[in-house]
């Protein structure tokens, strides 16, 4: 009865805003459009490289892509920073995902609470400190990918100022940061937030941007009850209902 009562009777609160949805797409679309050009390049010996690359269209298609999936990557980004700068809800986002002290306690807790020495997980606001490292990891990730991806576009310019062994140590950066977004990609982020056994099998936020009451209150309790003060209700300690 009460299993049927809280599906009947579920809220959903915005999460992501259209805007941010579509940034969140045309990001992830740029993500994987690089990591399928640029993982055989990288690994050309590797099972299925070849396979992919003339699936691709060839090595100068594949080049083309790349490419067309770095402007796309620094389209967004740009947008972002604009989106930030000029937009209240830009702005406000930003700061959210801006650690604080509490972020190191919660960190701190949560270490507890995983060994057995705390009873409950820290109880977090709008963004808990993974999710502000994964922003934080993106933003600079996608620095470093675009500053050398920039060198290494027109090599033959870019050794017109640069020495011969940084436009390598610019080969080796850009490689292997590449390596490590897509790792912290597929294990961490898609484990946080589609695979935890919390949410699986799929977070919808970034689909409908919509969060229900229940996984609101679950995972970001300080927000969900700073949504009710706003609102001028009161929360029910014991549930956390409306009353």
């Amino acid at each position: 009865m009460n299993n049927h009562r809280a599906s009947t009777d579920e809220r959903y609160f915005e999460r992501l805003t259209r805007n941010q949805r579509i940034q969140h797409v045309i990001m992830m679309s740029s993500f994987f459009l690089l990591v399928a050009t640029g993982l055989p390049v990288l690994f050309p010996k590797a099972p299925g490289s070849s396979a992919m690359i003339t699936f691709l269209g060839g090595f100068a298609m594949r080049s083309a892509l790349h490419r067309a999936g770095a402007v796309i990557l620094i389209g967004v980004c740009s947008y972002h920073v604009l989106h930030i700068l000029f937009t209240r809800r830009g702005h406000e986002e930003f700061m959210a995902f801006m650690p604080n002290w509490k972020d190191l306690h919660d960190t701190i807790g949560m270490m507890k609470y995983y060994f057995g020495f705390a009873p409950n997980t820290p109880r977090f606001d709008r963004y808990n400190f993974i999710e502000k490292f994964e922003y934080l990891a993106v933003g600079w990730g996608s620095v470093v990918m675009i500053g050398t991806g920039a060198l290494l576009w027109a090599p033959h310019l870019s050794l017109a100022f640069l020495p011969k062994w940084m436009m390598d140590v610019t080969l080796i950066v850009h490689s292997w940061e590449a390596i490590l977004a897509f790792l912290a990609i597929i294990i961490w982020h898609m484990y946080n937030v589609h695979m935890n056994p919390s949410i699986f099998p799929m977070s919808r936020v970034w689909l409908t941007g919509k969060i229900s009451r229940h996984e609101l209150r679950e995972n970001h309790p300080l927000e969900y009850e700073r949504m009710l003060r706003a609102q001028g209700t009161p929360v029910r300690e014991e549930e956390g209902d409306l009353i």
